[in-house]
């Protein structure tokens, strides 16, 4: 090997190697070609260490069942089975527990707005968001520690740098630079529980052109006998559905939400001139905020449907209030409507090809998601890690790389998902920019993000409702992740 594991942790292949699929055997290739230099690395212990290596990220709903599938496929043919913890078991027999059951069960413990704070309060080894930051944020993600706020937890990660709740961060931690890379990309369905809307029947399907998800979710459109969308949906009018549309969103600062926010912006922004809740706003206006909406602001509006939320945050939460409300329609990722799609109608709505076509999200085709005509921020690896002021990802940067929605032929409301990770954690002595994870944690978050940033993990992701990065990409998001870790 070049350079990755063997020089950077004095690691050694396993023996089980020997006898290992396609999946190891990828991995110590891509591993073999990374040009990184070895300076500052940790040099003792295994690389897939049980006791003591094992790690925790939290942030991005969307990509809960990447990390999930991910961290099994890294454990069976790279790994090894590991034995589970203590405590709830969090990681079970992996090495790496996202989104684990204690930060499920509280209020704005997940989702994206959380991975942005889980990375600057330093609560984790890394973090996922879909936003990914504004430029704000990304300053306060490189400046003061914990300068994003709300460091202070309500419950316990079930790793290193494990802390009383209102210990972080850590005294010893430094300021850093955080790079922040793709992982995935997937689509946001639209799923409408029609039970209890409909006398006669329920609809097998919707489709919707993108002036009607507008007045859906802008509260204009205030029931499923709405003349417009019966128009375009006749088995609303065959199957007598005349129940009254609530929308349900999500509470949290939700990757999921500005993915959603980002299509209404591109497609719809005007809103309908016949609009009559919040009359006058265009959706860019709601962006900023991210859990504003038309008829949920923070002052009350007239003429709207109803908007609810539920009380905790992420997909999943969502998704059951959802399946509680007659008449309701939400948003939520594929990967996990998928998994709660039974009673509910999934949404196809129009590409940005013109009239009649309608697009499904479908597992498929990646998700049916279209990321080709994305680039990644500047021409160097560091620039496409966010290790530049002027060329990274931010959400509102003037030169936008990672929205990919509205594009094309294919389905029209898809969007990537990062994780964040801060440079200079191969530096195995204090200072460090999060202190107290071990050796041995540090080689697993590095190897782990390298096996997730392979061709040979990319792939995997198709058949779980993921679309893969352009492989173009990977040798460079690579290279940027291993240079600087």
């Amino acid at each position: 090997m070049d350079i990755s594991l063997q020089k950077r942790f004095g690691w050694r292949p396993r023996a089980v190697l020997v006898g290992m699929g396609t999946l190891g055997c990828c991995l110590l290739a891509n591993l073999e070609h990374a040009n990184v230099s070895s300076a500052n690395v940790p040099t003792a212990g295994n690389n897939c260490q049980e006791s003591g290596g094992k790690i925790s990220g939290r942030g991005s709903t969307l990509q809960s069942v990447l990390q999930e599938v991910l961290a099994k496929a890294y454990r069976d043919d790279y790994c090894g089975v590991t034995g589970t913890e203590g405590k709830t078991g969090e990681a079970g027999s992996t090495m790496v527990a996202y989104n684990y059951p204690a930060a499920e069960a509280v209020e704005k413990g997940t989702g994206s707005g959380a991975g942005i704070k889980a990375a600057s309060c330093r609560t984790d080894a890394f973090a996922g968001t879909d936003t990914p930051y504004t430029e704000v944020n990304l300053k306060e993600l490189d400046g003061a520690i914990g300068a994003t706020g709300g460091c202070k937890l309500a419950f316990d990660p079930p790793f290193e740098p494990q802390a009383p709740g209102d210990e972080y961060p850590n005294t010893a931690d430094i300021q850093a630079n955080v790079m922040s890379f793709p992982v995935a990309g997937s689509s946001v369905a639209l799923a409408a529980n029609l039970t209890g809307a409909c006398t006669n029947g329920t609809p097998t399907s919707l489709e919707f052109t993108a002036q009607e998800v507008s007045r859906i979710f802008g509260g204009d459109a205030k029931n499923w006998e709405d003349s417009e969308l019966e128009s375009n949906n006749p088995e609303l009018s065959t199957d007598d559905c005349t129940g009254e549309i609530t929308r349900v969103v999500r509470e949290d600062s939700s990757g999921t939400t500005n993915i959603f926010k980002e299509y209404l912006i591109n497609a719809a922004n005007s809103r309908p001139g016949t609009a009559t809740c919040d009359v006058g706003k265009k959706w860019s206006e709601y962006f900023t905020t991210n859990t504003e909406w038309p008829g949920k602001a923070p002052e009350s509006a007239t003429g709207c449907t109803p908007i609810i939320t539920s009380a905790k945050s992420g997909n999943p939460a969502l998704l059951e209030l959802l399946h509680k409300t007659d008449g309701g329609i939400g948003y939520a990722d594929l990967p996990q409507e998928a998994e709660s799609s039974t009673g509910l109608v999934t949404a196809s709505v129009e590409s940005s090809t013109g009239t009649g076509s309608y697009q499904t999200p479908n597992k498929a085709k990646g998700a049916n998601c279209n990321f080709n005509s994305l680039s990644l921020p500047g021409l160097t690896a560091n620039e496409a890690v966010g290790l530049s002021t002027s060329e990274n990802w931010a959400n509102n940067n003037p030169v936008n790389h990672g929205n990919p929605t509205d594009l094309g032929s294919a389905y029209p409301i898809c969007g990537l998902t990062w994780d964040l990770v801060y440079t200079g954690l191969s530096n195995g002595s204090a200072p460090n920019p999060i202190a107290p994870l071990t050796t041995a944690q540090r080689r697993t978050l590095y190897s782990y993000m390298t096996f997730i940033l392979s061709s040979t993990a990319q792939n995997l992701l198709s058949s779980h409702d993921y679309a893969p990065l352009p492989s173009g990409w990977l040798v460079t998001l690579t290279n940027g992740f291993q240079a600087n870790f």
